[in-house]
Formats: C-alpha cells, structure tokens, sequence
C-alpha cells in the first residue's frame, strides 16, 4: 500500500501526507500561531470549552447556596410616595420622618430669641438759638410742645426734629400744661400777672390770656372739659375760668399761697385740693391743703384746711383721686394723705432734701427724689416703710411717670438755676429699681413722657437740646 508524500513546508524533504513531525529538519508540521483559526480546531478548543463549563456550574452552585439563605435584616419597607414639591403639608414640624430619605432627620431650627424689651436708648437734636425751659408732649405722642426763653412756644416733630409751629408769648414760660389735649397754658411764676393759653389747633390765632394776678402757680383742667382752676402765690387767689373764651367765672382768696392744684376725689365727687405754705420772714411757716368742691355756687364756700408740714413740694395723686403723696423738705418726711373720705395723714421718713415725689406700680410704692443726698427713696405705702433707698448718678431735678405708672423718668440737672447737670435715670421694676441711666445735654431741666410710654423726652438748658428716650 502506497502512501502519499508531500514535500516538508520547512526543509523541503518528502514527508508522509499528514505526519507531524519531519524526520530530515525534525520540525513539527502541524503548529499554529495562537489564537488562528486553525489552533481553536485541535486541543486547545477542548480545554476552553471545560474550564467555561466548570466555571458555570460553580457559579450556579454559589447563587442556589446564597438564594437558600434567609436575610437577617429582612425585607425592605415599601418606598413612601413623594410629596410633590410647593405642597403646603411639607416640612410640617409634627410629621413623621421620610423613611426614603437620605441621611439623618433634619434637626428643626430654634426659633428666633425676641428681642429685650425695656431696653431704653437716646438721641439728641438741637432746638435752635433759644434754651428751652419745659416740655409736653403732644397728645398723638409724634410731637412735642417747647416752652423756650424766647418768649415763645414751639412744636417740634420727634422723628426729624423740625419745627412745625411757633407762637410769641407775653413772656417765657417757666412751666407748661397740656389741658383737655388740646390747649398749652404757659405758666410765668415771676414778673407776670396772667396766663397765656395756646389752642393747638389754631397756631395763627393770639393765645387767650387768663388774668389771675401776680405769680401765677398752677393750673388744672376740670372734668367738664371747658373749664379750668388756675391758682397764684403772691395774691394768694383760686380763680376759675372757662375756654376757650378765657371769662373768669369764680375767684377765692385762701389765707396762704397755692403753688399746687390737684384733682382729687372726695366724697364721691371731683374735689380741687389746694397744696399751699406760709412764710415768716421769708422761712417756711406752715402748710395746708384746701379741700372744695369746684361747682359748687358761691365757688370755695365749703371747704375743708388740712396742715400738712411745713415746706410742702411737688406731689401726686393716687389713681382712684382718694389720697395725695408729697415730701415735705425741712422735715424730710414723705406725707401721704387720705381725703377720699375720713381725712387721714401717714408719713415715713426719707432721703436729705426732698423735691418731688411720686406714685408708681397701682400705687403700691411712693418714690421721693432726694436732692441732697442724690437718692431716690422706695416707700411701700402699705405699711409706709423706706424700702429701699436708690443711689443716683446725678442731683435730680425733677420726673414724671409714665401712664402706666411702671417706670419713672428722673432729669438730673440739680436744683440751682440754670441747672449745669446732665443725665436722666430710668426707674421701673417691682420692687423699684434703677434700670437705665442715660446721658443728656448739659443742663437736664425738664422731662415729659407720650401718652402710650414708649417716648419719653428730656430739654436740656445749655445744650439747646432735646434728649428723646425710645424702646
């Protein structure tokens, strides 16, 4: 049997059709490069082939193993349904938390501190030439009155300080009163004979002149808003008069000089009660309040003389009108007096020097202004004890207290004038405390506080100035 040769592709010798290997050269005829054609036909296909199938069946055994296997953690809660964004039930603090969400819960925002309240603060604006002597507020509390050494009456507005009205009076005024929220009446104590009442409400037209002698002392409003009760030193007379017209309805002489008028309640109707003193070789010589009710007719013919010391000074009066609270100077006492009904006189004594008292927290405690000793004095007047005494940083003047009757408002320019100290004190709390002091213009000589207590002003002599104290 014949066997078919064929030439060696290496050597060229003849070779069996189909052998591996040439016996001449020895060089194997059947290799391939790896990776043709020809090498996936032979051995190598076959060993590829076996290593994908084991490499098959160890994954399927892997994935039954792991899939027979329960988790520890459990199934997975169903995702929550998003809210659609700009719908007004998200974010609502009572919710409950996203479980979809990612990481933590938003911790919820502290809501914003509110801010301090009863925190006072200052600001100045200057009034002109002329030294202002006392102020009033306008009753809508955006203005104030100005009684300057001009000889004139001025309306300043709060928030920019400009002037708005100015009138010419027949002299200056050392003192002003607001009466029935409509009128200013300008109050001369020496060297004049009558007094000028502005009508707000007509700048262009003269001030009605009330003729009530020498030394005008003091003015008060009457509760039938169209009649008033002025009341003079030296002539010692209590006049009535009725505005706007300025007609003197009723005059009186008293045996001493009135420098107070207050309105007070006795016996259940409107009562004046006239705080006035006698001298004696020009020292104090004693001091009575004249109780009479104003309507009666002959005007004062009934009326009632309480002594009340020696050297009475600013005072106040009690809410309901039924007692009176003033200092008494050279006894240096604090007086408080009943006339509601049965009249009743307590005292207690206070600081060196008193000049004015006053009534704060629904008359529970009775302030005294202590010149002297630069005090300020706390009486409980339930029981008329000093309960404190209050250090101040200056003389005080004088104050004024807000309608509430919760904070007090104390200049601090000193007794001489003109005055030369500067500075007021705020006093409020329970008990009564100093709680702002605030710096003024040289010269704090006058205080005023509006109607709803969140402005409080003070004039400043020397400084031409206007102190306006806000929350």
């Amino acid at each position: 049997m014949s066997e078919r040769r064929v030439p060696c592709p290496s050597c060229g010798a003849r070779i069996v059709e189909g052998a591996r290997k040439c016996r001449a050269c020895k060089a194997w005829i059947g290799e391939r490069h790896r990776g043709s054609s020809a090498s996936l036909s032979g051995r190598e296909p076959r060993l590829a082939r076996a290593a994908v199938s084991v490499a098959s069946g160890v994954a399927a055994v892997i994935i039954a193993t792991l899939t027979s296997l329960k988790s520890p953690v459990g199934e997975a809660p169903p995702l929550t349904a998003l809210t659609p964004e700009g719908d007004a039930s998200t974010g609502a603090p009572d919710e409950a938390p996203n479980p979809a969400a990612f990481g933590p819960d938003p911790v919820p925002l502290p809501p914003p501190a509110e801010p301090k309240k009863g925190r006072w603060r200052a600001r100045d604006f200057r009034i002109g030439d002329p030294h202002p002597l006392d102020v009033v507020f306008n009753p809508g509390g955006t203005s104030i009155y100005v009684s300057a050494d001009d000889a004139s009456l001025r309306e300043y507005t709060l928030d920019s300080g400009e002037l708005i009205h100015k009138a010419s009076m027949p002299a200056q005024g050392d003192h002003i009163r607001l009466l029935f929220d409509r009128y200013v009446a300008v109050l001369r104590h020496e060297d004049a004979a009558r007094i000028p009442v502005m009508d707000t409400t007509a700048w262009d037209r003269d001030p009605v002149l009330l003729d009530v002698g020498r030394t005008p002392g003091d003015i008060v409003a009457l509760p039938d808003g169209r009649t008033v009760v002025a009341a003079t030193t030296d002539t010692k007379r209590v006049m009535k008069f009725e505005l706007p017209t300025g007609v003197r309805l009723a005059n009186i002489t008293l045996p001493h000089a009135t420098g107070q008028l207050f309105l007070v309640q006795a016996e259940g109707r409107p009562y004046i009660a006239a705080l006035g003193a006698l001298t004696h070789a020009g020292r104090p010589a004693g001091a009575w309040i004249d109780l009479f009710d104003p309507s009666e007719s002959p005007f004062g013919a009934t009326r009632r003389s309480i002594a009340v010391g020696r050297e009475p000074r600013e005072g106040d009066i009690t809410r309901d009108g039924g007692a009176v609270f003033f200092p008494d100077r050279l006894s240096n006492t604090a007086i408080l007096l009943s006339v509601a009904g049965v009249t009743e006189t307590r005292k207690a004594p206070v600081g060196v020097g008193p000049t004015a008292g006053f009534l704060l927290d629904d008359d529970r405690y009775g302030i005294t202004l202590n010149a002297e000793a630069r005090t300020a004095s706390v009486i409980e007047l339930s029981t008329m004890t000093v309960k404190s005494t209050l250090p101040l940083s200056g003389v005080p003047r004088t104050g004024v207290t807000s309608p509430d009757r919760k904070t007090l408002f104390v200049a601090l320019g000193g007794t001489q004038w003109p005055p030369t100290g500067s500075g007021v004190a705020v006093i409020a709390g329970d008990p009564p405390r100093v709680v702002a002091s605030l710096p003024t213009g040289k010269g704090a000589c006058a205080v005023a506080v509006s109607k709803d207590g969140a402005r409080a002003v003070v004039a400043s002599y020397w400084d031409r100035s206007i102190t306006v104290l806000e929350q």
